[in-house]
């Protein structure tokens, strides 16, 4: 899988708390969250914890996967209790792991995964969040997700408690997919169509990319915004 990855910083932020990695045959973006430079610590510790699991893999799974994520929240967890300045801090994150036609994923929070097949832009993961809680209890419309006042109000994140619930499991993908990688700032301001409209457009990644962010920027770009877009060798 070749991979490009980018991470901007909103304009009416002053810090970006996203990060991102790039491996061999994985990808992992964070959006921290919680005080005084708590996000990016935790965004930060997530993405190095991870990205050192992984890179001594042999093999891989939905289980492996939700381990990692694990083991990136108890370090978190425990990095605050030993700090309490930094009670409240915690980070969103989505992995995936390529590996022949299986593309293994893991999310908590609401940066997202999605897969481009035959033209269309199809979501992997699930949001955490208390709109996605509402549009499933059928009290909030997809049209009105994107205008709600509550809509980065998180219901689970890393790092906030010892224990979290992490989402994983296993997709299949064939040579020339592509995949996306994102946290909210995309999402959030976005709509999926018009980003499915983006990949149908733009064959190269690097000029995706560059595509993508015009649109958050246009939009005003009030979220940081990171995006890693891979395509399946």
């Amino acid at each position: 899988m070749k991979s490009i990855g980018m991470s901007k910083i909103g304009l009416v932020r002053q810090r970006n708390e996203d990060r991102f990695y790039i491996g061999d045959s994985f990808c992992i973006v964070t959006d921290g969250m919680g005080g005084y430079k708590g996000g990016e610590i935790a965004s930060t510790m997530v993405v190095d914890t991870l990205a050192a699991d992984m890179q001594r893999w042999q093999d891989v799974s939905a289980d492996a996967l939700r381990q990692a994520v694990a083991k990136a929240n108890m370090a978190v967890y425990d990095w605050v209790k030993t700090t309490p300045a930094l009670e409240g801090m915690g980070t969103t994150a989505v992995v995936a792991y390529v590996t022949g036609s299986d593309l293994y994923w893991a999310n908590v929070g609401d940066s997202r995964l999605y897969v481009f097949h035959e033209d269309r832009l199809t979501q992997i993961s699930t949001d955490h969040s208390m709109v996605q809680a509402l549009y499933e209890a059928g009290e909030l419309k997809a049209d009105d997700m994107l205008q709600h006042p509550q809509r980065n109000v998180l219901t689970r994140a890393v790092g906030v408690g010892p224990v979290v619930d992490i989402d994983a499991g296993v997709y299949k993908v064939m040579p020339g997919d592509r995949i996306l990688l994102c946290s909210d700032g995309l999402t959030g301001y976005i709509e999926q169509a018009v980003i499915e409209e983006a990949f149908r457009k733009e064959a190269k990644d690097e000029r995706l990319i560059e595509d993508l962010m015009t649109l958050v920027y246009d939009q005003g770009a009030r979220d940081n915004v990171t995006i890693v877009i891979g395509t399946i060798d």
